[in-house]
């Protein structure tokens, strides 16, 4: 996944959890987003998202 290819509404998972992009900062490559089980906001680093088409919560560890 390329860095320009973030949109704000997408899902994506991270180490950090699961969540729906609410903002991008282009200058730090931060990605802003929305939990989606309690909609908390956290922040990751590009870098750190999960290049999966499928977007897992925290506790989804195993099929």
């Amino acid at each position: 996944m390329q860095f320009n290819d973030i949109h704000i509404g997408m899902k994506c998972g991270s180490k950090k959890g699961s969540g729906t992009v609410t903002w991008i900062d282009g200058s730090t490559r931060r990605i802003y987003m929305a939990d989606t089980n309690n909609n908390k906001n956290f922040d990751v680093d590009f870098e750190e998202l999960i290049d999966d088409p499928q977007a897992h919560n925290r506790e989804d560890t195993y099929y």
